[in-house]
């Protein structure tokens, strides 16, 4: 007998390939629900991994007759034996439009579900005659690349007063037919992704990804027709996984903690100048949030020309910022200043930045003859002739102060007064790359700054940053005769392990559709 807590998770095939063909399918159906509803009993999560024929009796696909429905997941689901489950998990083979319908205004374990996760599933089916959804106590909604009528997935949500998280993956729309219509099967240009309104007071934690758009013109008119707009005055972290496109927020968000946004354009067919939402007006939603994790395709993108501001975020503590600059660009010193002054109280900065693949910065290592690596041979065997003072004066300099534009407009808030943590993971083009430049900068202006964490992926020890950071604040301090500060004065510097994967090598990971 399971224990109270176990778990059972059941795949049903079709029954042509799970059973000796000389059975009737009808009494196989019977006796595989019966058999699974009994693996069930007294199990509090149920999962079902189903195949098209379990759910649809097969047929071939030019036969236009109405499908039977296979009944055996139906009858799995309405065994007394499982009307105690907390948590079920069901998700369907890919198909173009026989879809599995779960019932969800008829489960028997409606009034005991906590936890309900649907991926590839129709739930466009009316409600019976007094039969509304209720999920008293669910708390748990994943919906992934699933279908609805217009105002189903409303109702849905609406059908569960207790629910706090909220996973919505790829979810699909479409009208209703008009009256008298007799269309049956329904493919995915019959439905949009694009404008998602949802409205839940009880969530406290919305996780939205929104990777495939296949209709460019569906992409480019979300800035116009709504896009994504919440109504979740409860939330406390919010996920975006996808294009960027607009977010609008229809009620304040006073307890909002966490913001992970990963809006880099990722469209496999986008034409150039297909036009998205910049990231400085996303970030504008974001505002009240105290943790804000944020992936970008450029950072000069957040000071894009003719664009909204980039908002300041008056209680933000810890800021993770992932995104690639473009070589010998003002504007890179420029948005990075921006987002630092922005930051009043940031305690903690995590940095990820990498170059964009320039053609300029690759000619530059094409006229030296063997490339950076025999650059960095060079470099190693003049330091070998040089004295050991000489020596020591190359290897701590060679790293230039940021531009004039980084520090014009004022001094830094969050410099003065907060941050007292910096990881800085880059896979570094040049020894005076931007990023050193940068860790430079912080190491010898933040004044209670207390550790530095860095990967800068350079091989030649005499360039790496991780024994010139410590030197360069000392100096920096003792120039200005400046104390350093007692929170400071244990000033440590770490050496992270090399995990930093080149930028070109990853775009495979910028696609996931499920």
């Amino acid at each position: 007998m399971p224990s109270a807590n176990s778990a059972t998770t059941l795949r049903l095939l079709t029954p042509s390939s799970a059973t000796p063909t000389r059975l009737s399918p009808l009494s196989v159906v019977h006796a595989a629900a019966h058999a699974a509803a009994v693996a069930a009993r007294d199990s509090k999560r149920l999962t079902l991994a189903l195949e098209e024929g379990t759910y649809h009796l097969s047929r071939p696909w030019y036969n236009d007759s109405e499908r039977e429905k296979d009944s055996r997941v139906a009858d799995l689901l309405n065994d007394p034996a499982v009307e105690r489950l907390e948590e079920l998990i069901v998700s369907c083979e890919n198909s173009y439009h026989r879809r599995y319908a779960p019932p969800l205004h008829s489960l028997p374990c409606a009034a005991t579900l906590r936890l309900l996760e649907l991926t590839r599933c129709n739930l466009e089916q009316p409600s019976p005659p007094g039969g509304a959804m209720s999920f008293p106590h669910l708390t748990d909604l994943t919906l992934r690349n699933c279908y609805f009528l217009e105002g189903h997935l409303q109702a849905t949500i609406d059908a569960a007063p207790s629910l706090a998280t909220l996973a919505l993956a790829n979810v699909h729309q479409r009208a209703p037919e008009p009256a008298g219509s007799t269309k049956k099967d329904f493919y995915d240009s019959d439905y949009y992704m694009l404008p998602l309104r949802v409205r839940c007071p009880t969530v406290t934690s919305l996780a939205v990804t929104q990777t495939y758009v296949d209709n460019e013109k569906e992409l480019e008119a979300s800035s116009s027709n709504g896009g994504i707009e919440l109504d979740m005055p409860s939330l406390r972290f919010f996920r975006y996984y996808g294009f960027p496109i607009k977010l609008a927020l229809t009620s304040p968000m006073p307890g909002l903690a966490r913001v992970d946004l990963d809006v880099t354009a990722r469209h496999q067919q986008a034409r150039w100048g297909l036009k998205y939402e910049p990231p400085s007006r996303i970030l504008a939603n974001f505002s009240s949030t105290r943790a804000l994790k944020l992936r970008i395709g450029c950072i000069e993108d957040l000071i894009a020309a003719d664009e909204v501001p980039l908002t300041a975020f008056p209680n933000l503590k810890l800021l993770e910022l992932d995104a690639k600059y473009q070589y010998m660009n003002s504007n890179t010193a420029v948005a990075m200043a921006t987002l630092l002054r922005s930051c009043p109280v940031m305690s903690e900065l995590r940095l990820r930045l990498n170059m964009r693949w320039d053609y300029h910065h690759e000619r530059k290592y094409e006229d030296h003859v063997g490339g950076s690596f025999a650059e960095a041979m060079d470099r190693f065997e003049s330091l070998g002739s040089m004295s050991s003072a000489h020596r020591d004066a190359v290897q701590i300099g060679g790293v230039s102060e940021l531009p004039d534009a980084f520090t014009n407009n004022g001094a830094f808030s969050c410099l003065q007064r907060s941050l007292r943590k910096v990881t800085l993971q880059f896979k570094a083009k040049e020894a005076n790359c931007f990023q050193a430049q940068l860790a430079k900068f912080l190491v010898e202006n933040a004044m209670v700054l207390e550790e530095m964490h860095v990967d800068d992926g350079i091989r030649f020890w005499p360039d790496r940053l991780f024994h010139k950071l410590a030197r360069w604040r000392a100096d920096a301090f003792r120039r200005r005769n400046l104390q350093l500060p007692d929170t400071a004065a244990g000033f440590r510097v770490y050496q992270l392990p090399s995990t930093v994967v080149d930028p070109e090598q990853e775009r495979s990971l910028y696609y996931s559709f499920d």
